[in-house]
């Protein structure tokens, strides 16, 4: 594995991590965060784990239920956006070197005889 790929799998990994503490923060704060969901009590305010806005499913009305649904699909589009953003970083910069994805500058042109 090179260090350029450990730094991207990383980099995706704490990003991703940090999106999915942010959306549980958010979770939360919509229900104004109740003291049945538990987490570290800061005055008003509740620190929670990453993730955990996944129990609370269970905890909430049926009519609520689709706040975690969203959160959860929020998630996983982060999840999604960061493996492509990964997959094209290890693709690197290999643009076509013919063809019709490729533009030809002046030399292309002349050597090709069209001028």
């Amino acid at each position: 594995m090179t260090r350029s790929l450990l730094l991207t799998l990383l980099g995706g990994g704490a990003v991703w991590l940090l999106t999915v503490a942010v959306v549980t923060e958010l979770v939360g704060w919509l229900f104004g965060w109740p003291a049945v969901f538990g987490g570290l009590r800061i005055g008003t305010v509740a620190l929670y784990w990453p993730g955990e806005f996944l129990a609370w499913r269970s905890l909430l009305a049926p009519g609520h239920r689709w706040i975690v649904t969203v959160a959860v699909l929020v998630c996983t589009a982060a999840a999604l956006a960061l493996v492509v953003r990964a997959g094209l970083a290890l693709r690197g910069d290999r643009g076509p070197r013919f063809g019709a994805g490729r533009w030809a500058d002046g030399a292309d042109v002349r050597r090709s005889g069209l001028l």
